[in-house]
């Protein structure tokens, strides 16, 4: 048996300062009144995870007796086959066999540019952006990079240059998000001739018709319940709830959320070829840095929430139109118009347990194949953190389903198999310890999945949504 406290600090020695993860993972002793608790562990660089895993009812800042057991392992395991990502190599010489292709041509590789090299008015030293290899980064620049309009002489290392380069694709990635709300509200009050009125306040609302939207008003009441039982159990999953009035069957006005764009919009708006973790990282700056490490978290506590809804409550049509991203780096989810049993165009083709494509994973430091990261794996710690609090109190989610189930909302079209369908994806009959390996599958099964990417790119043709 060993002791700790559950605020990290042992007897007689300070201990060395934890990581993200290992802060996360220390939640378990101390996850609050109400909340999901268990061992202490520790990490590493493998993604497993030492200590024992269990419920318990304590309080932050206590002192917490644990035992050491064989550990919960974060490691993902494989996919089933039919959603199994298969890697462009692999693909490749599945069809050179099938098409009996005896040679194939070389891979294409990407040298540096042949010139003519840019020079500035001033005739020093002209930067040119070095074309990045995967997994590169921003290193130091070449120096064949840099020219010398005069004679030849030592060249600079860059480092001023590149600086500046990185400020301005900062403040590139803000502007993308143009005038803020508060300042935006601030301008039109100073305009308005009622502004100097008390109680003047302006509201942005989306006039919506066409749906049932009293189902989006079922959607934001479960995401509210979902939200305090994450609160409550003093977990840091976050989820961003906005109102719904409607003013009928088919129409209701819906609360702007303010400070964000689409990942659709924020791709639109950045230059051509711009990925989501390019925007990310050259808005919050490089990975490692404080300000991106908080913006990461943030980005990974919110995902992980969503990811947990998208799965328990089946919401479908979660292209990048659909999914926001705030001024803080929070994920947000909108337009839930297909819940729990109905589905575009009635077909279940976004078969994965929740959206987890390439670009999600990118921004966590990990890639397609799930590549072990700290961000990662503080994601999937939050994932089975969150799923055993919302079984715990599966009971507040089940009744207000049952409650609407013979209202007629298109999310109810299967009937009585629509609330059997989510009381088994609560998985209350397994143990902890079967439920933390159920996460887990569901992370493999979500990972970069086919059929999630191929929904993508039908958005892309179709509607031209990034």
């Amino acid at each position: 048996m060993q002791e700790l406290l559950a605020s990290g600090q042992s007897q007689g020695s300070s201990p060395p300062p934890l990581s993200l993860l290992d802060r996360a993972i220390s939640h378990l002793t101390g996850g609050g009144a109400d909340g999901v608790t268990g061992g202490p562990v520790l990490a590493n660089g493998a993604g497993e995870v030492s200590g024992s895993f269990s419920l318990a009812s304590l309080t932050l800042g206590s002192r917490v007796t644990f035992e050491v057991a064989q550990g919960v392992n974060l490691t993902i395991p494989s996919p089933y086959r039919k959603s199994r990502r298969t890697p462009s190599n692999e693909a490749i010489e599945m069809l050179a066999g099938k098409y009996k292709v005896q040679q194939m041509p070389p891979p294409y590789e990407c040298g540096p540019p042949l010139g003519p090299f840019p020079e500035s008015p001033s005739g020093t030293f002209t930067l040119q952006e070095r074309p990045s290899e995967e997994g590169e980064g921003d290193g130091p620049i070449d120096a064949t990079y840099l020219r010398s309009a005069g004679t030849a002489g030592p060249v600079t290392d860059g480092r001023q240059e590149r600086e500046s380069l990185e400020e301005r694709r900062r403040r590139e990635a803000v502007a993308v998000y143009g005038e803020r709300w508060a300042a935006k509200v601030k301008r039109i009050q100073r305009e308005s001739p009622h502004g100097r009125r008390a109680g003047w306040a302006l509201r942005c609302v989306i006039v919506k018709s066409g749906d049932d939207c009293r189902q989006e008003l079922l959607a934001l009441q479960l995401i509210r319940n979902f939200g305090d039982i994450f609160r409550e159990a003093g977990l840091p999953l976050w989820v961003r709830h906005y109102e719904v009035l409607v003013t009928s069957n088919k129409t209701a006005l819906i609360e702007m959320v303010p400070n964000t764009l689409s990942i659709h919009t924020i791709k639109s708006r950045s230059p051509s070829g711009t990925s989501l973790s390019d925007h990310f990282f050259a808005k919050f700056g490089k990975s490692g840095t404080p300000g991106c490490t908080a913006a990461q978290r943030r980005f990974t506590e919110s995902l992980a929430a969503y990811s947990l809804i998208c799965y328990i409550l089946q919401i479908k049509d979660r292209h990048n139109g659909n999914i926001l991203m705030d001024d803080d780096g929070h994920i947000v989810h909108i337009d839930f118009g297909f819940l729990l049993s109905n589905s575009p165009g009635g077909v279940n083709f976004e078969s994965a347990p929740f959206k987890l494509t390439r670009e999600l994973l990118e921004v966590m430091d990990s890639n397609s194949e799930g590549r072990p990261s700290e961000m990662f794996d503080y994601f999937k710690v939050l994932m089975i953190q969150g799923f055993l609090a919302l079984r715990k109190h599966a009971d507040r989610i089940m009744l207000l389903v049952r409650m609407m189930a013979k209202s007629g909302f298109p999310c109810f079209k299967a009937g009585d198999r629509t609330v059997k369908a989510l009381e088994k994806r609560l998985q209350l009959p397994l143990s902890e310890v079967q439920c933390v390996a159920h996460v887990l599958q569901l992370i493999a099964e979500s990972l970069d999945a086919w059929r999630t990417r191929q929904y993508d790119y039908y958005q892309r043709v179709l509607n031209g949504i990034l």
